[in-house]
């Protein structure tokens, strides 16, 4: 019992603190949800201990699965909340195999227990269904996210533009003139922060590419972070931007332009998931 009531309170004490301090992401973002209701779901397994070998082998396929979507999210979407989920649904299974089954199971620990089992597998699926949902060009998607105070800086900078092109060119030629390559940084394991890009000024084209983003989406233009490696090198990945005017899809990489003498700029493409000649895209978001 002392084990399990102190990883209840662990986990619970880290549900909130993430929870306190991601509230904003929270807010505007159903997968970060998600992740934080299958890591707290997690937390009140530990106060239920059954016997029911069924509702146990249920437990642990239940907690594979949320490593698995954890581990997704914080590879593919690069962002570091996958790994709570992670965290939280391995010492779950540690649990299990430390506390062993309930000698005398009471009714109410299996209803809980049942409860608890349900709402993690609706949450699995309500979490399966939004990763399949693509259509987030003109949204807070799952790596762009922005808020209010984002938009009126944005709106700032797009002020005096009336066209959808007028705006996407100002917002290509502010962040030329505003944002700067960090070659200092370590892009291993990097996530979008739109607060820490305006404020350092600094960013690699992962965080190049998502400001782009968030400003046009912000001002109803489709658009689109690309990432992606080079044919001829897979380690040397790369993300750049689609963005959708007057109808015609355009190629943008504002990195490429801060870095290289010879401007890229608008280049159209067929549509927004055109083939590269030089790269191979991962994903498109």
């Amino acid at each position: 019992m002392k084990v399990r009531l102190f990883g209840f309170a662990s986990l619970t004490a880290i549900n909130m603190y993430v929870t306190y301090s991601l509230w904003d992401t929270l807010l505007i973002s159903t997968l970060p949800v998600c992740l934080m209701l299958l890591s707290v779901f997690c937390s009140g397994l530990f106060l239920v201990n059954v016997k029911s070998r069924f509702q146990r082998v249920i437990t642990y396929v239940l907690a594979v699965v949320i490593v698995g979507i954890g581990l997704y999210f914080a590879v593919y979407y690069r962002r570091p909340l996958g790994f709570l989920a992670v965290f939280s649904s391995a010492m779950v299974i540690i649990k299990n195999f430390i506390c062993g089954p309930s000698s005398k199971e009471k009714l109410l620990t299996k209803i809980i227990g049942t409860i608890l089992l349900v709402a993690i597998a609706l949450t699995i699926v309500f979490t399966g269904l939004t990763f399949s949902y693509t259509n987030k060009s003109l949204a807070n998607g799952t790596g762009v996210l922005w808020d209010a105070n984002h938009e009126k800086q944005f709106d700032e900078i797009c002020s005096g533009a009336l066209t959808d092109e007028e705006k996407a060119k100002v917002t290509y030629a502010w962040i030329l003139n505003n944002i700067t390559y960090d070659y200092n940084c370590n892009p291993f394991y990097q996530y979008s922060d739109l607060d820490k890009t305006l404020q350092t000024k600094k960013g690699i084209c992962y965080d190049i590419a998502n400001l782009f983003t968030a400003i046009c989406r912000s001002q109803n233009i489709p658009c689109y972070s690309v990432d992606g490696y080079r044919k001829d090198d897979y380690q040397y990945k790369h993300t750049w931007n689609r963005v959708c005017i007057d109808g015609a899809w355009y190629n943008v990489d504002i990195t490429a332009d801060l870095t290289n003498s010879i401007s890229y700029g608008f280049y159209k493409i067929n549509s927004y998931d055109s083939s590269e000649e030089e790269f191979n895209i991962t994903r498109i978001y």
